[in-house]
């Protein structure tokens, strides 16, 4: 101080002005990125840029008191940390405090964890599929930082769109219509994480076929036959030709009652096409035998 003093008074005012007001700090990592992966050790670095030493440095995280340095220079305070985890990103910010103007505090700065990629899992709710059935696929790497893009391919043909994710898994639907849309398929994810892009497992899809139904056909021809015969023992032998019409306009409603009991079974489809045919194939055998027996036994009269 280049100030003349000539009592107390002149004193203290000198001894004031070599006092510097305390600035906020400005808190920085020491590397110069935020950008952090697992097990990591990382600086961050304390200063304010005016202020009587000595000065108290404190790094807080989320508000809870992580370290503290004194500095009885104007050096920046480095505080050391690891990423051990997830939570150890978070909001940090740093308190400056001297004994003359208090405390001030520094803007906060968040870490971004880069996490690699976990080997994407591609699955579907089943893994037989009708003809004209909408297949649907789902892609999910459970580890890794977000967000997450996704890609389906098909014989390493692209079939979707790029899909970012967060938490969730990524879907499309395949249409199967020939045998070539059973497979087979992969996904591909990637995140910001350098060289991280991981592809799943192939999967393929099977054609559900109806070979384990032949009981169920063989069961509804052999109740297609029983019903044919026993309205042919009706015909011939217990109602008068004049009623045979109405017995045969029962029978032609009775496919329909069979198909609705078939519905609920599996290849329910293919089985009723099948039952329908064949039995209208017998009822029109019946209908023809019916008619030239009637016109035989009025020849014969």
């Amino acid at each position: 101080c280049n100030c003349r003093c000539f009592g107390i008074c002149v004193k203290m005012n000198c001894s004031q002005k070599k006092n510097e007001v305390l600035s906020n700090p400005i808190l920085t990592p020491v590397h110069g990125t935020l950008e952090v992966v697992m097990n990591q050790n990382v600086s961050l670095s304390c200063h304010s840029d005016s202020g009587s030493p000595p000065i108290k440095y404190t790094l807080f995280k989320y508000s809870q008191k992580v370290s503290t340095l004194n500095r009885i220079d104007l050096m920046p305070a480095l505080f050391n940390l690891t990423i051990n985890s997830a939570s150890d990103v978070g909001e940090y910010k740093c308190k400056a405090e001297n004994k003359i103007y208090g405390r001030r505090y520094s803007r906060s700065l968040n870490f971004t964890l880069e996490e690699p990629l976990s080997k994407p899992a591609l699955s579907s709710p089943t893994s037989q599929a009708k003809k004209g059935q909408n297949a649907t696929l789902s892609c999910l790497s459970e580890k890794g930082s977000l967000p997450i893009t996704y890609t389906f391919f098909k014989d390493k043909r692209r079939i979707s769109q790029l899909v970012k994710m967060q938490k969730e898994a990524a879907v499309t639907f395949v249409l199967i219509n020939t045998s070539s849309d059973l497979g087979t398929y992969k996904c591909r994810a990637e995140n910001s994480f350098r060289n991280s892009t991981k592809y799943s497992n192939s999967f393929n899809f099977t054609l559900e076929s109806c070979n384990s139904q032949p009981r169920i056909i063989f069961l509804g021809l052999i109740l297609l036959a029983f019903v044919i015969g026993f309205a042919l023992a009706i015909r011939f032998f217990i109602i008068p030709s004049c009623k045979a019409g109405k017995l045969f306009e029962y029978l032609f409603h009775f496919p329909y009652m069979l198909i609705y009991v078939l519905s609920t079974f599996k290849c329910a489809n293919m089985l009723q096409v099948e039952l329908h045919s064949w039995y209208f194939r017998i009822l029109s055998t019946l209908l023809l035998t019916s008619i030239s027996s009637e016109t035989f036994t009025r020849q014969d009269f």
